[in-house]
């Protein structure tokens, strides 16, 4: 069996944001909400610069077409500083 990477953790998030119907993602979630689902679901503990660095990559590579009904991150414009995606899905 594999180790679990920060990027599993994240997929899994995603889907269970999307299953819940919560289809925004905003940068201060990694910082907060991720964290502690990592430590509750996965009993990892990691920084919260882990989570936004492997964000940024999946991003990047489109590293999460394999999550749930995920098919595309939108980049959202805000007034703010703070990020905030849309996962568009098939559903």
């Amino acid at each position: 069996m594999r180790k679990t990477t920060t990027k599993d953790i994240i997929k899994d998030w995603l889907g269970y944001k999307i299953i819940s119907n919560n289809k925004v993602v905003k940068s201060h979630e990694f910082e907060i909400d991720l964290v502690k689902y990592g430590e509750l679901y996965w009993g990892v503990k990691k920084l919260p610069s882990a989570y936004s660095r492997a964000w940024r990559s999946m991003r990047e590579h489109n590293e999460y077409t394999d999550v749930s009904t995920l098919l595309e991150v939108k980049k959202l414009q805000t007034k703010g500083a703070e990020g905030v995606w849309e996962l568009i899905t098939s559903t």
